[in-house]
């Protein structure tokens, strides 16, 4: 029988691809920079800095049934994550949140989510 997990981590779990230049930037500036994608949401920051604390964090999080999820389960699983409570929607996507920052801060943001109902 498996460990069971140290901590469950509850939220979201999402593609954080940030945009960054060493410029000062202002909205509609063409800039060069780069551009990085790395695992985020609170439970996945959580999860991640408890995982750098020896911790084994289970994830109970929503992700697409699409590349981009199964791609971040796979990183999360690579991290040291339990990643078997994460439910695997057919017909949402993996939440992706997006940011262009230059050197004098946030310049933009978006995210796409899943769809939510009820108001």
């Amino acid at each position: 029988m498996n460990k069971p997990p140290d901590i469950l981590c509850i939220g979201s779990v999402l593609w954080d691809v940030i945009g960054r230049t060493a410029s000062h930037m202002r909205v509609g500036s063409d800039v060069p920079g780069r551009i990085h994608r790395l695992p985020g949401g609170v439970a996945m920051n959580i999860a991640m800095t408890l995982v750098r604390f020896g911790l084994r964090p289970a994830l109970l999080s929503a992700l697409g049934r699409d590349v981009e999820g199964d791609e971040l389960a796979a990183e999360a699983a690579r991290m040291g994550m339990e990643v078997e409570h994460l439910y695997r929607s057919d017909d949402l996507p993996t939440d992706i949140y997006m940011a262009i920052e230059g050197a004098n801060g946030l310049i933009a943001r978006s995210r796409r989510a899943f769809a939510r109902t009820g108001g």
